[in-house]
């Protein structure tokens, strides 16, 4: 039988943490998990550093971290004395070494709620959790799961209002890199009638919930593709394609399709303003033009169309 507070129906979860060196951290784990204990949590020490396609970062092997085991009495009996005895024996660790927190499960869940965004065109983005009311107003309705793209990125912002600044009446949209789909769902907005939307992760189920969302009636197609080293050919043309991943993903692309031949516009985004020489030459020897660049911050997004 289960402790008191089982008993009155409170199932309760026990955080242990412990201060650690991280050149230490895999053989800890290692013995833990040895041990039956598998629940664990730690963030590597990381220092964000400028690289060339963007940023990047470097982990600091000397730093400590807080290494976090959690377990709940609904399946392991007798804490916290039960792991205070595994931890401090696998770890040759003192009980004083380790800090310890009890709560009910449900107080340590936690809920992702996004605030709207204006992008300042008109449109607006909201989110499930969102109750305003944007009278006058263009709403794209989105609600992030599991794939990258949430909108809240300088790049897809940059894309986005180009792309409902645009008429895409009853034009071909190819999104690559698609993401979450938040692109596409702005292209069908618009009234793109066809949009093909590629990504190397199966995010079909995703884009077409967010088309639902928007009660979206045009073709989509939703491709699960590798697009650097992949079999996958792109042999239709198209009115205008996106790219919002980075310069040199986007010139591998660009190289490995022989993209150019595909359309005549481009509304390319993922730059960083110290990395676009080679994409700027690539462009230009395909025959086109800047029709459209603009900066937030250090993020860059650019139109490009081919010269007549």
């Amino acid at each position: 039988m289960k402790k008191a507070e089982n008993e009155r129906g409170k199932e309760m979860l026990h955080e242990f943490i412990i201060n650690v060196p991280y050149k230490e951290i895999d053989d800890m784990t290692d013995k833990l998990n040895a041990a039956g204990i598998y629940n664990l949590y730690y963030e590597p020490p990381i220092e964000i550093i400028k690289v060339q396609n963007g940023y990047g970062y470097e982990e600091k092997a000397e730093e400590h971290v807080a290494l976090k085991i959690y377990a709940s009495d609904c399946e392991v009996d007798g804490l916290p004395d039960e792991y205070f005895s595994l931890i401090t024996e696998t770890l040759q660790l003192k009980k004083e070494d380790i800090m310890h927190t009890a709560r009910e499960e449900s107080e340590w869940e936690q809920t992702y709620e996004f605030e709207d965004i204006d992008l300042g065109n008109n449109w607006v983005i909201t989110y499930p959790n969102s109750e305003q009311q944007y009278i006058g107003k263009q709403v794209l309705k989105f609600d992030p799961l599991a794939a990258f793209g949430t909108g809240l990125h300088e790049t897809t912002q940059g894309c986005l209002r180009m792309i409902l600044d645009s008429d895409l009446a009853d034009k071909t949209v190819l999104d690559l890199g698609t993401g979450s789909g938040m692109l596409t769902i702005a292209a069908s907005l618009k009234g793109a009638k066809k949009v093909v939307a590629v990504d190397y992760e199966d995010v079909a189920r995703e884009l077409y919930h967010n088309a639902q969302l928007n009660e979206l009636t045009n073709d989509i197609d939703v491709v699960q593709a590798d697009l650097i080293t992949g079999d996958y050919e792109i042999e239709d043309n198209y009115d205008v394609i996106f790219i919002n991943i980075g310069a040199n993903e986007t010139v591998q692309i660009i190289k490995h399709h022989d993209l150019l031949k595909n359309s005549n516009q481009f509304i390319i985004s993922g730059l960083v303003e110290w990395n676009l020489d080679e994409l700027l030459a690539l462009f230009k020897d395909g025959g086109f033009v800047i029709h459209e660049k603009a900066q937030t911050n250090e993020w860059v997004t650019i139109s490009f169309e081919k010269k007549s």
